[in-house]
């Protein structure tokens, strides 16, 4: 049997994502929105980790709330955040990036058109972007449509390509004045669908891994069900109901919520029951090729007939004794004819023992053809096909290793991206190779895994560099602190977490708020893909300490503060780490207090009440007097500086006292300046 394993197994993006969300410290208890992935294997673990499943936000008093990855609609997030949940989106980037096109496209006045299934999750969450307008299209297109003048159409992320790609060719083709479409589908969808229709069409039968809720597993068995029988299946423990034929060509693929343990159980039941012995023969007879020429099991050898009859075939292979091919070794197909090996027809055999059973060395050509089979595979690997290959030595330059009759050399420079200098480590292991020549003549490839990498490397930095947005939640994984902040891994790509987004309190080292080889939430404050460079905010999702404050000592508390420092006009006292309030000097006391520093000091503990809060200006306004005992009427007048009896002014000397009567003004009085200036004049007439 061969079996063809599609390249694209297990989580896509956007599972492994919201499955990593369900790794982090939340207030208990913790629930998701609904299934978060479509598969009852996860979700019954996460159950018996204490994460269950909720459809009704309703359903939900206290604790944390996981949004999965089909979404939620709008209302029901709103709801939760109201009842004061702790909310944690872990929607795919993918299905945020069509509710996001839907919301602008709805605000502009488009109709929207949704191709996918109405009752999915991802569905409904985005008609409710659009305040459940928007038309639903499975198969055909509603007359309805062709009522309005502008059209935005999107397709749920797990929908058929081709079908998406013939009604999106039929909108655009027909009445509509405005249509813009949005081919919103999922890259890893598109691949996996392309790559299980190229794969069905090699195979007899092909087993689709997945839960039978899953639309993306679903897509899938109907494209492979189109070219061969297909088997929709959960894990191992369903294959013993199917019968394989010994020769089938059988193709495993699965789809995007499927878990790792479920395929990796697959594929090795499949190997261990039915291509075992196989891969056995096959290793023995490369190991005997280019021995010194003893007889051993599994050695591969040329032999000429000598004799052949209806139970075998006598052959000679330049020994005292003759060897011999029972029928039933002779053919693949078991189709013997004695009449097809003349005598002197030269063939290809395996030994199936080194010693000889009643005078004869028995043989096997069958398991010869059986390797000759694998040479098949060499024919899709022209076409580019990626191929698996477990490397049997190293040598000079690179690593070699078997496919069929052909010898595959992986040069070191083509191991990985970089160069590999030290090659013993890959011996054993298994590659992942695309070819770079072949040489029928030599049976000779020459194969590349570096060009694999690098094209995985590019899908994931358009992943990256399209979810990795100013505000966006990311999870990553601390890899090393430095004095100017910390180095965060998130999805492979290195961030920095400058000193100053670490925390909203003083701290006397990074450490002491987060810590190497631990993950955490971090939220993008900046990207610049450009320079490569990504910086995260750990503060920015931690409660700031002055709202903290507040909530905990709202206006009208008393609490004890410390001294913090002194100005002329107050003392600031911290009521909280990281937080203050002034203490004006008027109210410092319930006497009078002309410096702060008679009364104070930096260190003290101080009772005092909260005055006012100004949350825009973080400002607290606070009295110590408001703590104190009101004094006695006595105890104000004796605390009362005492005042100098003030003396009444003394008239100027040299001010002359004016009369009541004098103080108008005439011609011929003394405060006329004319007269003054003309009474000495003789002024002729």
């Amino acid at each position: 049997m061969k079996i063809l394993r599609a390249h694209n197994l297990g989580f896509c993006y956007g599972v492994r994502r919201s499955i990593a969300f369900t790794e982090n410290e939340y207030p208990k208890p913790i629930y998701t929105y609904g299934e978060l992935i479509h598969n009852s294997l996860i979700v019954d673990k996460l159950a018996s980790r204490g994460i269950v499943a909720v459809d009704r936000i309703d359903d939900i008093k206290e604790g944390t709330v996981i949004i999965r990855s089909h979404g939620a609609p709008v209302e029901e997030t709103e709801r939760a955040k109201k009842k004061g949940l702790t909310v944690i989106d872990a929607t795919c980037p993918f299905v945020n990036r069509t509710r996001k096109i839907v919301a602008d496209k709805y605000a502009d006045g488009y109709k929207i058109v949704i191709f996918g299934k109405r009752e999915h999750p991802e569905v409904v969450g985005i008609n409710s972007i659009c305040d459940y307008t928007a038309l639903i299209i499975e198969d055909e297109i509603p007359e309805t449509l062709w009522e309005y003048d502008k059209i935005c159409v999107v397709a749920q992320t797990t929908a058929s390509a081709k079908k998406f790609r013939n009604i999106a060719e039929k909108i655009r083709k027909d009445r509509a004045k405005t249509v813009e479409i949005f081919d919103t589908i999922c890259y890893t969808t598109l691949k996996r669908q392309k790559e299980a229709e190229e794969l069905s069409k090699q195979c007899d039968v092909v087993l689709v891994i997945g839960d039978a809720k899953s639309s993306n597993t679903l897509k899938l068995k109907e494209i492979c069900g189109v070219f061969c029988p297909v088997y929709l299946i959960g894990g191992a423990e369903e294959l013993s109901r199917i019968k394989f034929n010994v020769d089938d060509t059988v193709g495993i693929v699965a789809g995007a919520s499927a878990p790792t343990e479920s395929i990796t159980e697959v594929i090795q039941y499949m190997e261990n029951n039915y291509t075992e012995a196989q891969n056995e023969e096959f290793l023995q007879a490369v190991d005997a090729v280019g021995t010194n020429g003893k007889l051993r099991d599994g050695k591969r050898m040329k032999v000429k007939v000598t004799a052949a009859d209806e139970k075998g075939i006598t052959v000679d292979f330049g020994t005292k004794i003759d060897g011999y091919i029972a029928a039933d070794e002779v053919s693949l197909d078991d189709a013997y004819n004695p009449s097809d090996f003349p005598q002197g027809t030269e063939l290809d055999v395996i030994l199936l023992s080194s010693k000889a059973e009643d005078g004869l060395y028995r043989f096997s050509k069958k398991k010869v053809d059986k390797i000759k089979e694998g040479d098949k595979i060499v024919d899709t690997v022209r076409d580019g096909e990626v191929f698996e290959l477990t490397v049997e030595r190293d040598t000079k330059g690179g690593l070699l290793g078997k496919l069929g009759t052909y010898t595959v050399f992986v040069p070191a420079s083509q191991i990985k991206e970089k160069y590999v200098h030290d090659l013993k480590p890959f011996i054993g292991k298994t590659l992942r190779l695309t070819q770079l020549e072949i040489d029928d003549t030599k049976r000779r490839i020459v194969a590349s895994q570096k060009i694999i990498l690098e094209k995985e490397r590019k899908e994931r930095e358009e992943i990256f560099w399209a979810n990795v947005v100013p505000g966006v939640i990311v999870n990553g994984k601390v890899k090393g602190i430095s004095k100017f902040g910390a180095f965060v891994s998130v999805d492979g790509y290195d961030c920095l977490v400058h000193i100053s987004d670490i925390s909203w309190a003083k701290f006397k080292s990074i450490e002491d708020i987060i810590h190497v080889g631990k993950k955490y939430d971090f939220v993008v404050l900046k990207a610049d893909r450009e320079k490569g460079k990504v910086s995260l905010g750990y503060k920015q999702l931690q409660k700031h300490p002055f709202d903290a404050a507040i909530e905990e000592y709202p206006v009208g508390s008393v609490v004890t503060g410390k001294v913090t420092s002194l100005m002329p006009f107050g003392a600031f006292v911290e009521i909280a780490p990281g937080v203050e309030g002034l203490v004006h000097v008027s109210e410092a006391s319930n006497t009078y207090v002309k410096n702060i520093g008679d009364i104070y000091k930096t260190g003290d503990e101080v009772e005092v009440k909260i005055l006012a809060i100004d949350p825009a200006e973080k400002k607290i306004t606070l009295s110590a007097k408001a703590c104190m005992p009101e004094l006695t009427d006595e105890e104000k007048a004796a605390a009362r500086p005492e005042r100098k009896e003030s003396k009444p002014r003394a008239p100027r000397k040299d001010r002359p006292s004016v009369k009541d009567d004098e103080t108008e003004w005439s011609e011929d009085a003394g405060n006329n300046p004319f007269a003054d200036l003309l009474k000495d004049l003789n002024v002729k007439k």
